[in-house]
């Protein structure tokens, strides 16, 4: 699994956003894909954050079961 965009590009994606381009103009420009930038879009108007969610299940392995 990849990791997370930095917070900084993210916030760089959005102010390109906010001043007045399209998601598929932005998209183009930092060669992300159109749904990151929709989905970025979406967050930042639900929470005002920009923070990635935290990815993976921690605590659990899949291997955790063959030990037990």
């Amino acid at each position: 699994m990849s990791r997370p965009y930095p917070i900084e590009f993210r916030e760089r994606v959005i102010a390109f956003v906010e001043a007045g381009n399209t998601h598929r103009a932005s998209a183009s420009w930092f060669q992300v894909s159109i749904k990151f930038v929709n989905d970025l879009v979406r967050l930042k108007r639900k929470s005002g954050s920009l923070q990635a969610k935290r990815q993976a299940n921690p605590g659990r392995s899949k291997l955790s079961k063959l030990h037990e």
